[in-house]
């Protein structure tokens, strides 16, 4: 029986007035905006020019102060970030998410498959979109759309790419923006695997409704339970043990390295590696996967000791190790990832990861004076590895197909068990 430790969270959107209009009336001087946000980033950050220098850095903050006259704020907020995404460092960015208006994101959530982006959720009264490729909003081609979207991705790596765009494409103020959206109505190109296209209207505000999820039942094993930090699964018949880590965190990590707050409401990794330590002795597994597809980051600590308890088990004499990544693997992720590949030598199976094994983190935040924008940067540099790889590359690559997702295969399992 899988076992499974759930914490559900609220995501937290400020309201805008309407369309691009974000802004509660302040009067802002952009000019010294900017050159706060330039200041304070110089000073902060650990390495800021490393990729991007600071001649051209000023200059494009410059041409955003010239452009800014007429400008919402959250128009300022991508307009900067449009800048600071060219310095390289994933974890630096202009916050605008909060900014986005929760009744301008089209009824659908998308997801990147091997063949396009198709919905993986819609509202009542939208089913048609279901089963079909996204191929472009309002007439506009989607990959002009996602070349226009990428601009706004820090170090837009293909594996980020594929990771951010679809979170991106239904906010409506962000297709505006690149004049691929208008305020009444948005029009969704969408083709079938006949290759036959349609259309589907989306007036405007479109407010949240019965929520219908895309998908067999079960769901491919990797998807089942993303919601959960971790969770764990012994297949007696093929004797393959899953661990899967999709949040660096627990109620031990927010008591430590959090406010506390909500430590309650989270699950014991304490607990968790217990039980996973007692299976992993006592078990007889001939595979081991480790699945880390899905973790964004957190803290590594909790997670590299694991490693080392694992480790010490000297279940690595007894089973092939797989290790599972993808485009959303980054950060503190990046770190357990490597862990386990010093550790295991594993087989390493799915995407390019969305983070590099040397990498910036330590992540710290400042907010602007007038706007209140939130600048997030790096304070510290990780150097992981003696090389300095873009990724960490599967030696098995699958990128999960929609047909293989709706038959309900993993295919990235489905190799690991093949092999």
């Amino acid at each position: 029986m899988i076992k499974t430790y759930i914490f559900l969270f609220l995501l937290i959107f400020l309201f805008s007035e309407s369309e691009l209009l974000a802004d509660d009336g302040k009067e802002v001087n952009w000019a010294e905006e900017v050159e706060g946000l330039k200041r304070e980033l110089s000073a902060r950050h650990v390495d800021l020019y490393f990729h991007y220098d600071s001649i051209s850095f000023s200059r494009d903050l410059e041409e955003v102060v010239e452009r800014s006259p007429g400008k919402s704020i959250l128009e300022l907020a991508m307009m900067l970030q449009q800048v600071v995404a060219k310095l390289g460092d994933p974890h630096t960015h202009v916050n605008f998410n909060y900014l986005i208006n929760t009744e301008l994101i089209l009824p659908f959530q998308c997801y990147w498959f091997r063949e396009g982006i198709y919905a993986t959720a819609y509202w009542k009264d939208y089913e048609s979109v279901e089963g079909k490729r996204i191929v472009a909003i309002n007439g506009f081609p989607i990959q002009q759309v996602i070349d226009s979207l990428t601009t706004l991705i820090s170090a837009p790596t293909p594996a980020r790419v594929l990771n951010e765009v679809p979170r991106m494409l239904i906010w409506v103020q962000t297709l505006e923006f690149f004049g691929f959206a208008q305020k009444n109505e948005v029009e969704i190109g969408l083709e079938d695997s006949m290759g036959k296209q349609s259309k589907v209207s989306i007036p405007l505000p479109s407010p949240e409704s019965e929520r219908i999820s895309v998908g067999p039942e079960p769901l491919p094993l990797g998807w089942q339970d993303r919601s959960s930090y971790f969770r764990d699964q012994y297949f007696a018949d093929s004797k393959l043990y899953y661990i899967q880590y999709n949040k660096c965190w627990s109620r031990e990590a927010e008591v430590e390295f959090g406010s506390g707050a909500s430590a309650l409401f989270m699950p014991s990794f304490k607990d968790f590696e217990k039980e996973a330590l007692k299976t992993a002795k006592k078990k007889e597994i001939d595979k081991l996967v480790l699945d880390l597809r899905f973790n964004s980051g957190g803290n590594s600590l909790q997670g590299t000791d694991f490693i080392k308890k694992l480790q010490k088990t000297r279940i690595g004499e007894k089973a092939e190790i797989y290790l599972i990544v993808g485009r959303t693997s980054a950060s503190a992720a990046i770190t357990n990832a490597v862990d386990v590949i010093k550790a295991f030598k594993p087989i390493v199976v799915g995407e390019d990861s969305g983070g590099k094994p040397n990498h910036f983190g330590e992540v710290k935040r400042f907010v602007l004076t007038t706007s209140n924008l939130v600048v997030s940067y790096s304070t510290k540099f990780f150097t992981l590895l003696e090389e300095n790889p873009p990724a960490i590359i599967p030696d098995i690559s699958v990128s999960q197909s929609y047909n293989g997702f709706m038959e309900g295969k993993d295919e990235a399992m489905e190799a690991i068990s093949n092999h």
